[in-house]
């Protein structure tokens, strides 16, 4: 039975999980600190609204690595039943697994083509599932995308305020309100920047471990189809030129013992035209014989010519 490599996703899991639990224990337990650093005296809203929106983000993309990463972890659960199934030498290895599952739509996809009699293309249906599952990833490669540039966009919103309240403390120097803006405008872009950051490189990692498991996933797939499922279905092309040998060979075998009867019917009509022959020469050679007891009956019998029956 084939041993593919389980990826341990509950590692994962708990990593992601951890990473979570830590973030909103520090949110709560250092929620004043946190609400200064994100929103900086008079700066107002602007820092708490940049920095949560990188927050967002950030988890919005954790939440959907979480659902996938446990799809997968399904996938191999159904990989494993299907080749322990497929071990215990069961007609339809695929039957009790979900219509859903990955391993259930290549064995019906391979029966199909097989059923048609046209040679499966493994490599095709290979490409065909990778695309499936690349499209899977749409949200996961966006926010892998933008959150830095997103830390990035709070960086230059917080220095276009300090550049305002810098304009504003030139007009009138003795307004302080403007040197809190430059102050605050600094703060929240240094803030949205390490947010940012810090989001990233935990979001990277697990975004490299999801990918992995997708890459180990799709690699069990076509191992299992290489050895299980394709050696269930005959109708390949070697096979079937194969099956078309056998015929052929058989067909001759028939034309050759129907070639041997008519040579014996041949044989048995020349036997039978030899005794016709050797049967009319009898009745000539004892024609004048045959006369004789004809006349000898119809003395015999006293017939005349006359009354002789024709």
């Amino acid at each position: 039975m084939l041993k593919f490599k389980r990826p341990r996703y509950s590692i994962t899991l708990l990593q992601m999980l951890a990473v979570l639990t830590l973030l909103l224990a520090i949110l709560i337990v250092y929620r004043d600190p946190v609400t200064i650093f994100f929103q900086t005296t008079q700066a107002g809203l602007l820092g708490l609204v940049l920095n949560g929106a990188i927050l967002f983000i950030f988890l919005l993309g954790l939440v959907r690595m979480v659902f996938i990463f446990l799809a997968y972890n399904r996938e191999q659960e159904a990989l494993h039943r299907f080749i322990k199934r497929a071990g215990e030498k069961v007609s339809n290895p695929a039957i009790t697994l979900p219509d859903t599952a990955l391993i259930t739509r290549r064995y019906r996809a391979v029966q199909t083509i097989a059923s048609q009699l046209a040679p499966v293309n493994q490599g095709a249906l290979a490409a065909t599932l990778a695309a499936d599952q690349q499209a899977q990833f749409t949200l996961v490669r966006f926010v892998n995308s933008i959150l830095i540039l997103a830390g990035v966009l709070g960086t230059v919103v917080s220095l276009a305020v300090a550049l305002m309240g810098a304009a504003g403390l030139m007009n009138s120097p003795d307004n302080m309100k403007n040197m809190w803006d430059i102050i605050g405008g600094m703060s929240n872009s240094l803030s949205t920047t390490v947010t940012a950051i810090v989001c990233y490189v935990f979001f990277a990692y697990f975004y490299f471990r999801l990918q992995d498991a997708r890459t180990q996933l799709l690699a069990n797939i076509e191992d299992v189809t290489s050895l299980y499922i394709l050696p269930r279905f005959k109708y390949t092309e070697h096979n079937l030129l194969g099956d078309v040998a056998l015929l052929t060979a058989d067909l001759q075998k028939a034309a050759e013992s129907i070639n041997q009867v008519q040579d014996r019917f041949l044989q048995a009509g020349d036997h039978l035209q030899r005794a016709v022959d050797n049967l009319q020469a009898i009745v000539a050679q004892n024609a004048g014989a045959i006369d004789d007891l004809h006349a000898s009956v119809r003395q015999g019998f006293r017939l005349d010519r006359k009354e002789e029956t024709p």
